[in-house]
């Protein structure tokens, strides 16, 4: 009875006042970000000459077949010990080729036939396998990643579709940063995240276990898992990344 007398004579204590004011914060923290991922973000083909304020731009890796299909033979020198030079072009056909879903190489065409030969029969065309379903970890769903390399740095984007409580909504994950050792290994250190329009490098606590999340939607061999490992040197020069092995 005695503390109901008191807040109604002297109000609120100093402790409920700096409680209030702190869950104030977070709440208005929490509505900012949420509607920041939810802005979409401007895709562009070339570096705008004009920004507009408040804006957040992407502008994506190259993805050519043509240039990229050297990655196939660079990926078994990286297995077997060796050094590689990667293009973002290499690198964008890699990850479209280990995305989940992603098509098979088309088959090679047949050799011609002899003159005079019977035409040989034409087989019977495969069933298309059911494509696997998008990697997922629970509450987040990810989708192909995209990797572009400029002045130095590695910028990796992708789609990811957010499912809360019967809420689905898709979102650009972007981060952009170089390479550095931690541990025995070598690891992608970003500069900036952004999920939507929403600068979540910015936030303690969020980058470095959102940047798990995503790192755990992407397939990767253990093979090459193994080869990352034994990695003495990662850089990134220019428009390449340069991987160095013992």
């Amino acid at each position: 009875m005695n503390k109901k007398i008191d807040k109604a004579l002297y109000g609120p204590s100093t402790i409920e006042v700096a409680l209030g004011a702190v869950l104030g914060l977070l709440l208005g923290v929490g509505v900012a970000c949420g509607f920041l991922m939810l802005k979409p973000v401007k895709v562009v083909k070339e570096p705008p000459k004009e920004t507009v304020a408040g804006a957040v731009y992407y502008l994506p890796g190259l993805e050519n077949n043509v240039k990229g299909r050297g990655w196939p033979q660079k990926q078994q020198s990286l297995i077997a010990g060796g050094s590689v030079v990667l293009t973002e072009e290499e690198l964008n056909t890699w990850a479209i080729t280990m995305h989940p879903g992603a098509a098979a190489d088309p088959a090679k065409p047949a050799a011609p036939a002899k003159p005079g030969a019977k035409p040989a029969p034409t087989p019977a065309k495969p069933a298309p396998a059911a494509a696997p379903a998008p990697a997922s970890t629970g509450f987040l769903t990810g989708g192909t990643v995209n990797f572009r390399i400029k002045d130095g740095k590695l910028q990796i984007g992708t789609k990811c579709t957010v499912s809360i409580v019967g809420f689905s909504q898709e979102m650009l994950v972007v981060a952009t940063g170089g390479f550095k050792k931690s541990g025995a290994s070598f690891v992608f250190a970003p500069e900036t995240i952004y999920v939507g329009s929403c600068p979540v490098h910015r936030i303690p606590g969020v980058a470095a276990p959102l940047l798990r999340k995503l790192t755990a939607l992407q397939p990767v061999s253990d093979e090459l898992r193994a080869a990352w490992d034994r990695l003495t040197s990662v850089s990134l020069e220019g428009s390449t990344l340069r991987l160095a092995a013992p």
